[in-house]
């Protein structure tokens, strides 16, 4: 682009006006960086989304709104998405699939303003709906040496290229004929019983990588089921206060701690975790009605204003260690001592390999709970970049080592108006293997490779969480390979899957089986060269 080029930066936020207006403080310093970075390089900016002094701050929080800022743009110009904070994709993928100019997403690299997040969602959205874009992302801004240089880059060659040198075609590894033999096997029994993904309501909080084509998906042995929440949050209301005072008292038993308190409206109280209880045993009923493998609850936006929380249903699922849930029907109990898969926030993209590793790990003998969590945040420590794992509260206890080692807080009041509890802990050391399904220009692939979760020091952890969400569930993972810039740099999504034990093999071989393209990302890939 010329140096006489004005270049649109634009402020994407949440939905919510009460999330904006507190991250709005921290948007104005993240604009300003950006201002003086692109003026340190020579270039002019100008911000297309203006400070509103009656929402209190000058955020996009709306497709319209978005829609609306950019029919006054250039459609030729280049445009900046400066991400803060966790922000609503949709709100501008909609104008930027039309927008001709040259497009960016600048993310921050900070734990408690999550820009990082949200240009991960954002790189997997555009990627989804087949739009091309650059992305990059800082700590430092102006003091960031790698930051600058790609900067530059887009300035002068309008998109940014980074190495893939992380990333290898799985058909270019070699694994073993006995994981291959496992992979045909299951994708066997996989093609011929299907496995039906029950999807409530998807596209929550924007995140239209989670919305995956049924064509594709069905292909490969797993139909879409898709359900209303609203039919959800009916069956809630046929679950008896002493069948849900029943899981409860289960959950006590087990020795799972509870914040009590008093004040609904900030507190963890007694009657939302008694509807807590009746939503999970509607997940249940759910599952066996619709014959489901796995279940994704989006909760937000809709049952956000209906229901507490359903983070700590989501644990509780995701555990073989769980309350037994009768069927009104059979009266027989519902997938007695196993698992009900469920995908956070109703995104397809974990649900796919939490189903497949689920499958593997139960043919293994190995334990079978998965969970997906937010590539939230990262740094060094004692010589290894050691990633932030963090999910609102859906991650199994036995990740945790069991219900003594579970808390449940009250979800924070700001997103959570309604309360209800976490699932929270911190993940126990041990060899991991993680996933991610995506679809990147019409094309269905899954990223895989194996990692470990670092046992740290309490300080260490405590510092973490303080920096994120105290509150929420934590993994403290190292990824040999894929570091900060490399994840950043081809990561398909904010979310990542996990389960404990190395079935990467078994993973890949499964994937191929199926027609899914895989890439093995970080050194992983080494051991199969």
């Amino acid at each position: 682009m010329k140096k006489d080029d004005t270049i649109y930066l634009i402020s994407n936020g949440d939905f919510r006006d009460a999330a904006c207006e507190t991250c709005w403080p921290m948007q104005e310093v993240t604009l300003k960086e950006v201002q003086k970075a692109f003026k340190k390089l020579g270039y002019k900016t100008k911000i297309a989304t203006l400070y509103d002094p009656k929402r209190k701050h000058g955020f996009i929080t709306r497709q319209c709104e978005g829609t609306a800022v950019f029919s006054e743009i250039d459609p030729l110009a280049p445009v900046v998405i400066v991400l803060s904070c966790w922000a609503y994709a949709h709100h501008v993928c909609g104008p930027l699939q039309t927008h001709l100019g040259p497009k960016l997403l600048l993310g921050n690299f900070d734990g408690t303003w999550p820009g990082l997040v949200a240009l991960l969602n954002h790189a997997g959205t555009l990627e989804r709906l087949n739009v091309k874009h650059s992305r990059l992302w800082t700590e430092g801004f102006t003091k960031d040496a790698y930051f600058m240089e790609k900067l530059e880059e887009w300035c002068v060659k309008e998109e940014v290229r980074h190495s893939e040198k992380h990333l290898t075609d799985a058909d270019k590894l070699k694994l073993s004929p006995a994981a291959k033999k496992f992979g045909r096997e299951l994708a066997s029994d996989i093609l011929k019983h299907r496995r039906i993904m029950g999807q409530l309501d998807p596209g929550c909080m924007g995140m239209l990588n989670a919305v995956m084509d049924p064509a594709k998906v069905g292909a490969a042995g797993m139909p879409i089921e898709y359900l209303n929440q609203s039919d959800l949050l009916a069956e809630v209301s046929e679950i008896s206060d002493e069948e849900a005072q029943g899981y409860l008292n289960w959950l006590l038993r087990k020795g799972c701690w509870f914040d009590w308190g008093t004040d609904q409206f900030n507190e963890l109280v007694y009657g939302q975790v008694l509807t807590q209880m009746k939503i999970y045993a509607a997940a249940a009923r759910f599952v066996e009605r619709y014959g489901l493998s796995a279940i994704g609850i989006p909760y937000q936006l809709g049952l956000t204003r209906c229901l507490p929380a359903t983070d700590l249903v989501e644990g509780m699922l995701n555990n073989a260690d769980r309350p037994p849930v009768k069927s009104p029907f059979t009266k027989q109990i519902i997938k007695k001592g196993l698992p009900i898969v469920h995908f956070n926030e109703g995104d397809l993209g974990a649900g796919i390999p939490q189903l497949l590793m689920h499958d593997i790990f139960l043919r293994k003998g190995m334990s079978p709970e998965t969970t997906l969590h937010d590539v939230r945040w990262g740094r060094e420590w004692e010589d290894k970049y050691v990633w932030v794992f963090l999910i609102s509260g859906g991650a199994p206890p036995e990740h945790f080592g069991g219900w003594k080692h579970t808390n449940v807080f009250r979800q924070p009041a700001m997103y959570f108006p309604l309360g209800g509890g976490t699932c929270s802990g911190i993940s126990k050391s041990g060899t991991i293997t993680w996933a991610r399904a995506y679809e990147k220009f019409g094309v269905f692939g899954m990223d895989v490779g194996t990692g470990e979760v670092i046992e740290m020091p309490d300080a260490e952890v405590q510092d973490r969480l303080n920096k994120t969400t105290p509150v929420w569930p934590i993994a403290n993972v190292h990824i040999p390979g894929y570091d900060r810039n490399e994840m950043m740099a081809t990561h398909m999504s904010n979310h990542i899957v996990m389960g404990y034990g190395d079935i990467l093999q078994e993973l890949i071989a499964t994937c191929q089986a199926l027609g899914i393209k895989t890439r093995v990302a970080g050194d992983a890939r080494k051991t199969l060269s």
